[in-house]
């Protein structure tokens, strides 16, 4: 799944959907970013590609990425962890 941001134009990849209080978040992967950002559906945000490809499960109210589960990266990546970060490109590009 990408997405792009209406300021800035970034392409974003989307690693996570989630719901909380009636509303739709994303956490994405934007290229040198340093980490997973969370962005809201409606708020300056447009779908490019609406496929959710890859191995992905429920988990906490949202459909995530499995590595970021089970390798309890998720909280790392929202802190912008410089390991995390590294380990999760790794995954991403084997």
């Amino acid at each position: 799944m990408k997405i792009i941001t209406q300021r800035g134009g970034y392409l974003v990849d989307v690693y996570a959907v989630y719901w909380v209080g009636g509303n739709t978040y994303f956490y994405g992967l934007s290229k040198g970013n340093g980490g997973l950002s969370a962005y809201k559906l409606g708020d300056g945000i447009d779908i490019v590609d609406s496929d959710l490809s890859g191995d992905f499960i429920y988990f906490n109210q949202g459909v995530f990425y499995k590595p970021l589960i089970e390798e309890k990266l998720l909280d790392d990546l929202l802190e912008y962890d410089e390991t995390a970060y590294k380990r999760f490109l790794e995954i991403l590009t084997s």
